[in-house]
């Protein structure tokens, strides 16, 4: 099969020259930005020919109606529900084939997770809040052992058993939920209790922290709306890096209230940025993150890993072999 054209939608220059070194028989166009009218049609004869496109789902939506002989489209990033509307609403091609990024967030995520429930569980928060006002005591900050506190994961995909391994070295006891049963021999190690969705309420009062990393689908939006946090353990920790829309604003806020939920750490919201008038800013017990849980776009191991993911990709497109984490579209991830 021939190098096919392949289309940088959105990534440093860096990364581009990752990518161009390793793959110097591909044809590769670069992209930073959306493009505007003028530059889609000057662009139009090379979108027309682009095989392969790789970036920001956020920034190529607008490309994808004009590219007539698009075959695939991978993510750089773990959700794909921007990248999947565009595909249905264009029509450009029902056929094309759709992956997400599936492996280079695991590291850093588990990590973000972990600094939170370490973060919560010794009391740092209100330390923090002791400082600012000059207060010295500790009788409410005395944390119960990692030892002997339970977490669950909400999604098992590669983040979440990174996450689940790396409880594990804090001794803590590892629930998973999945969409359905696991098989024996797929199992990880790290697990200690697996459930379906359909346990999520017995999950929920077991558990010390309750960790969401479900991508946004008709299935879990709203999954953990109105009332479902009141069967939370006493003093539980929520702890969203999935998407905002498992949740609202409201429910949270209830949850907080009436002390289902100790703290809320949210790193993604809904709506995305959270805007200024929002009451979670002020609301105490709430943790907010700007959507970092991923690692910095800066960073070299951020370019390095999501080059490597996708020279890796396209070397399996190119000899014809299967790719990894493809994309159902009735699951939506």
């Amino acid at each position: 099969m021939s190098s096919p054209k392949v289309i940088i939608c959105y990534c440093k220059k860096e990364m581009s020259a990752i990518i161009q070194g390793e793959l110097p028989g591909a044809a590769v166009e670069q992209f930073t930005k959306p493009l505007s009218d003028s530059a889609l049609a000057e662009k139009a004869a090379v979108l027309s020919q682009a095989e392969v496109m790789f970036g920001s789902p956020q920034l190529m939506t607008n490309i994808i109606p004009r590219c007539t002989s698009l075959k695939w489209i991978q993510s750089a990033t773990a959700g794909v529900e921007t990248i999947m509307k565009a595909v249905t609403d264009s029509e450009v091609n029902t056929d094309i084939i759709v992956t997400r990024n599936g492996e280079t967030f695991a590291k850093s995520m588990s990590e973000h997770i972990l600094s939170l429930i370490l973060a919560s569980n010794r009391g740092l928060y209100k330390c923090n809040d002791q400082q600012r006002q000059a207060v010295y005591k500790r009788h409410n900050l005395l944390a119960k052992p990692l030892s002997l506190s339970s977490v669950g994961i909400l999604g098992l995909g590669c983040i979440g058993r990174e996450t689940a391994r790396r409880c594990k070295v804090f001794e803590l006891k590892v629930w998973g939920m999945t969409r359905g049963a696991v098989a024996e021999d797929k199992k990880s190690p790290y697990v200690d209790e697996y459930r379906t969705m359909s346990d999520l309420h017995e999950m929920l009062s077991e558990c010390d922290y309750i960790v969401n990393i479900l991508p946004s689908t008709a299935e879990t939006r709203g999954l953990l709306a109105g009332d479902v946090f009141s069967h939370c353990k006493r003093g539980a920790t929520f702890i969203n890096v999935g998407r905002g829309d498992i949740t609202d604003e409201e429910s949270v806020l209830k949850a907080l209230r009436n002390k289902w939920l100790q703290y809320a750490a949210l790193d993604v919201h809904n709506p995305e940025p959270l805007p200024e008038s929002s009451p979670l800013w002020s609301e105490p017990g709430v943790i907010i993150t700007p959507h970092m849980s991923g690692g910095h776009i800066s960073s070299q191991g951020f370019v390095q890993d999501r080059a490597d993911m996708f020279v890796k990709q396209y070397r399996r497109y190119v000899n014809n072999q299967p790719l990894e984490y493809v994309v159902d579209e009735d699951r939506g991830y």
